[in-house]
């Protein structure tokens, strides 16, 4: 195999390469429904700190996953995954190939970073787009019963942040804020911190939430940056009134599930596969008071939903990132592959290794999980297992089976 080269950034120029997608990188309903979002939001006054339409926000939360993915320790790891990649068979790593090739604990830290921290980063960004408008609508609500004052904003992104313990520097703070700005007595500028929202991409306990919230509102006391102007913690207001009432609010996925039926097409290609999509049961987002001046909210997109958008972009990232590794050294026998294709094998053929170099169960079923789904999408690649639960590696043999009697002769359905 190749060289791996040096260097820390996986794709040279993010912003051409963000600006080469749209909202349909995410499937057209659910890229839909995040511009509609965004749209909403922006029309009734909410503050985005990386854009001022949609497309643009899109692209710039879409950028901001990815320098979270490229600053991450492993991001070096991910990008010698695939250009070094596991060794391709079982058994021990030659001596002379152990230089070329990523050992099995590097192996399975790449596969962990993969599948945790790159899938969340690209879930989690998408749940906080679709978190504007039901938001934005709680605001505007609170505000028409005298809960809210009519100045708060909505304020999301990056567009706020605060100050570490030791107030050195600045980091993200909660997902969203609900502010409004001020003057002191002596005319300086404040800023009213009215409530926070945090936006989770998967479940979580109310207390957790709760824990969550309140951090934030703590961390927010030592003072924030709100776009380029910085608000010292004396110059912090929190919560209103005389009790310093506080809104939190709580951003959770729906529970449904993506079908798992399918189907196989003849075309001049040969056989093309075709997954159902999945379409939210309810036609609106589930706003409901949880306690005083605590709310949540329910998205009508799913956890599975967004985990199968989080994946495909993934890959759709591998891919580029693996064009970039090998646009000057390309494998043996790929020479004939355009720098495109060679990522795109790259991406699922490392996958593949990964799982012969699989030391324990989890390090196997994230990797199988993987591979398959690469293949075959979210429903079908991550949900394939056998009688006991597990994931096994998916072929298109086991779909005509299943198509066929409902499961493979081995016995293996999809979940």
């Amino acid at each position: 195999m190749a060289k791996a080269t040096s260097g820390t950034n996986m794709i040279r120029d993010t912003k051409s390469l963000v600006d080469s997608v749209g909202f349909d990188l995410i499937g057209s309903d659910l890229g839909g429904a995040v511009e509609s979002a965004l749209h909403a939001a922006l029309a009734e006054g909410a503050v985005f700190g990386n854009g001022t339409d949609p497309l643009c926000i899109f692209r710039q939360a879409l950028a901001g996953s990815i320098r979270d993915i490229e600053t991450h320790p492993r991001g070096k790891l991910f990008q010698e995954f695939l250009l070094k990649g596991p060794y391709e068979d079982a058994g021990e790593i030659p001596g002379e190939l152990v230089e070329r090739r990523l050992s099995d604990a590097d192996t399975a830290a790449a596969i962990s970073f993969i599948y945790s921290h790159m899938v969340n980063c690209f879930k989690g960004g998408i749940a906080e787009l679709l978190a504007a408008k039901p938001c934005m609508e709680l605001v505007r609500r609170l505000q028409g019963n005298g809960e809210l004052p009519p100045g708060v904003r909505l304020y999301l992104g990056d567009t706020v942040r605060v100050r570490t313990a030791n107030g050195k520097r600045l980091i993200k703070g909660a997902d969203l804020y609900l502010m409004m700005e001020e003057r002191s007595e002596d005319s300086h500028p404040c800023i009213r911190v009215a409530g926070v929202a945090e936006v989770k991409s998967y479940f979580c306990s109310k207390n957790r939430l709760r824990e969550q919230l309140d951090n934030h509102m703590r961390r927010a006391e030592r003072g924030l940056r709100v776009g380029d102007v910085d608000y010292p913690a004396e110059r912090v207001n929190m919560g209103q009134g005389k009790i310093r009432r506080v809104t939190r609010i709580a951003v959770l996925p729906s529970r449904w599930k993506l079908p798992r039926s399918f189907r196989f097409e003849e075309s001049e290609d040969g056989r093309l596969l075709h997954v159902d999509a999945g379409q939210p049961p309810q036609k609106d987002d589930e706003v409901i008071q949880t306690g005083d001046s605590e709310w949540r909210i329910t998205l009508r997109w799913s956890k599975e939903a967004l985990a199968e958008a989080a994946l495909e972009m993934t890959f759709w990232y591998m891919e580029e990132v693996g064009e970039v590794v090998y646009s000057k050294s390309v494998l043996r026998d790929w020479e004939e592959m355009t720098p495109a294709e060679a990522g795109r094998n790259a991406a699922k053929m490392m996958l593949y290794y990964s799982i012969v170099r699989c030391r324990t169960r989890r390090e196997e079923q994230r990797a199988i999980a993987l591979y398959n789904s690469y293949g075959y999408g979210y429903a079908l690649g991550m949900n394939y297992k056998n009688a006991e639960g597990r994931r096994e590696m998916l072929w298109p043999q086991d779909l005509d089976e299943i198509l066929s009697a409902g499961k493979t002769k081995s016995g293996c359905v999809l979940r």
